[in-house]
């Protein structure tokens, strides 16, 4: 059976003045096809199982709120349930999740937080965590940035509730909290920051700077360092540049090595004294969102929900985002990047990564590049995961060319 969806933004895909990225009918049909619920500016996407230990279950689905004014980007956490059985079922406990996110990205798996998170997916109980997104992306291109209006938050959590019909929250849980330590801007030649804060890592201090870049297809950048920003140096600064992930690093999921791989890049910046890891919420799902995102995480897992692609066996990630997407799997691009490190003045980087684009992006930018090898072990137990990537030699790096 038809019906109507209409995704808010895509209309304009192809005239955007920054938008040269090659996105067409091809990832309109997919989103089309992995709407769920669609009522009152909500837009439910199926979503698909998060990838944890035998012991949880839990569903993750993008949702996105459009008032015709603002737009806001949920997660709704299913817990020993789907949305498909949960949709309309007020008997299901929900409680709300509330997350600051670069510091629960920066906080290690032994933190209360993790512990905390970790123990409402334990268990035989259902029930529905939804979480308001400060920054991310349901699909592309609506990029979320950072917004402090509390008045839209909840306007936009109880539109939530209503269209799905779920119970109204009784809980609200609190996982972390925003650094004391705050400014709310600062400018360094033609950067500006909307946001500066400093938060423990590994024993010491890593700075974290937001900034907004209007002519920017993914808006909101996040730059982490254990140097204050207008003291970083110039030459063969050690830098990640790091696409957003939940799944990995915030819930945790054994499907990718996100966030070992920040972890990792920030550890080594911190013994080097010098670097910074560009963190790109935005880039969630190699550019594309969350939405067509976790149909390939289904797709790993052997499920498939909205789609049928003729095959229900696991694949590894790059088929299963050739299967969603096509050839043309990832539109991140990394102008951007270059753009803050060149208003810091850097001219030169040792880039840690395993992606040619990245290497490619930011040469172009006009900077010179050395690349360090990420080095992830995939030690929870996204192995396969690497494996997969280093085989993909026309966008990875393979161990041959370390």
């Amino acid at each position: 059976m038809s019906r109507e969806v209409y995704l808010p933004g895509l209309e304009g895909l192809t005239n955007e003045p920054f938008n040269s990225l090659p996105v067409g009918s091809e990832y309109v049909d997919s989103l089309q096809r992995l709407v769920l619920l669609q009522a009152e500016g909500v837009t439910h996407f199926y979503g698909a199982p998060l990838d944890l230990d035998e012991h949880k279950n839990v569903w993750m689905s993008p949702v996105e709120v459009d008032d015709g004014g603002t737009y806001s980007y949920f997660q709704i956490l299913y817990v020993n349930t789907t949305p498909v059985e949960a949709l309309n079922d007020s008997s299901l406990p929900v409680s709300l999740l509330d997350i600051d996110e670069a510091s629960y990205k920066l906080t290690p798996v032994d933190h209360p937080g993790y512990e905390q998170l970790d123990s409402q997916f334990i268990g035989d109980k259902k029930h529905v965590l939804i979480r308001h997104c400060k920054t991310g992306m349901a699909y592309y291109p609506r990029p979320v940035t950072p917004v402090d209006s509390v008045s839209v938050r909840e306007n936009h959590t109880e539109r939530v509730i209503r269209e799905t019909g779920l119970r109204e929250p009784e809980v609200s849980i609190v996982l972390s909290k925003p650094s004391d330590d705050e400014h709310t801007s600062i400018d360094i030649g033609n950067l500006h920051t909307v946001h500066s804060r400093r938060y423990s890592f590994n024993g010491g201090d890593v700075y974290s700077y937001g900034m907004l870049l209007d002519d920017d297809p993914w808006k909101y950048y996040e730059l982490f360092t254990p140097t204050e920003i207008d003291k970083m140096p110039k030459d063969e600064l050690l830098v990640r540049i790091d696409s957003g992930c939940d799944i990995g690093q915030i819930y945790d999921d054994c499907g990718c090595d996100c966030r070992e791989q920040l972890h990792t890049a920030l550890t080594d910046i911190q013994q080097a004294e010098k670097g910074a890891v560009i963190h790109i919420p935005s880039q969630d799902g190699r550019g594309y969102g969350a939405a067509t995102k976790m149909e390939t995480e289904g797709l790993k897992r052997g499920v498939e929900v909205a789609t049928n692609h003729g095959d229900s066996s696991p694949v590894n990630t790059i088929v299963a985002a050739e299967r969603v997407l096509g050839k043309n799997f990832d539109i991140r691009t990394y102008d951007g990047a270059g753009k803050i490190l060149e208003m810091l003045g850097v001219e030169s980087i040792i880039l840690q990564t395993d992606n040619r684009k990245k290497t490619d992006g930011l040469t172009a930018s006009g900077l010179r590049v050395t690349r360090k090898a990420t080095n992830t072990s995939g030690s929870n137990g996204s192995a396969h995961h690497i494996a997969a990537k280093h085989k993909h030699g026309d966008i990875y790096f393979c161990e041959e060319d370390a």
